[in-house]
């Protein structure tokens, strides 16, 4: 277990190039899960409230369509669920740059090993299932939505 203070020269400033690059690495990674988080949000709710203001004042018909009312239910349930995904995404960038940068600290001021700050990073970089769950419920929404708003355009009910 090799500590950072007994590292040879030159292998310690590979190291410190490597914790740099995946230092800037993970600082845009959560940088961009931020912006692209506040995008999506605006454009969902600006375009959702438009489409909305827009089919109920071009019918009254609309009002009385079950189906409509169940396609509208899945898409608002779809636009949150993409956002908790979303928000779940930054929370775990965050996370994963707040303990890189401890364990980098850490193995600085010899606390940590090169092995366990590289084998502790590559444990947190693994998705859990949350990932993949919430995406594809809001695409599940999205596709019963569209269904449900097909069905109450060709059948009336």
């Amino acid at each position: 277990m090799e500590k950072f203070s007994d590292t040879e020269s030159s292998v310690r400033e590979q190291r410190i190039d490597y914790v740099n690059v995946r230092w800037d690495q993970l600082y845009h990674l959560e940088k961009e899960s931020g912006e692209r988080a506040l995008h999506y949000l605006i454009m969902t709710n600006a375009g959702g409230a438009i489409a909305t203001l827009s089919f109920l004042g071009a019918s009254d018909a609309a009002l009385s369509l079950s189906a409509a009312k169940i396609a509208l239910l899945l898409f608002i349930i779809g636009v949150l669920l993409v956002g908790v995904s979303t928000a779940k995404s930054f929370h775990y960038m965050s996370n994963l740059f707040e303990s890189y940068i401890k364990g980098v600290n850490d193995y600085f001021s010899d606390k940590k090993s090169w092995d366990e700050l590289y084998n502790e990073d590559v444990e947190r970089s693994i998705n859990d299932i949350w990932s993949y769950i919430f995406p594809y419920a809001s695409f599940s929404c999205f596709i019963f939505g569209c269904i449900s708003g097909s069905y109450a355009l060709f059948s009336g009910t």
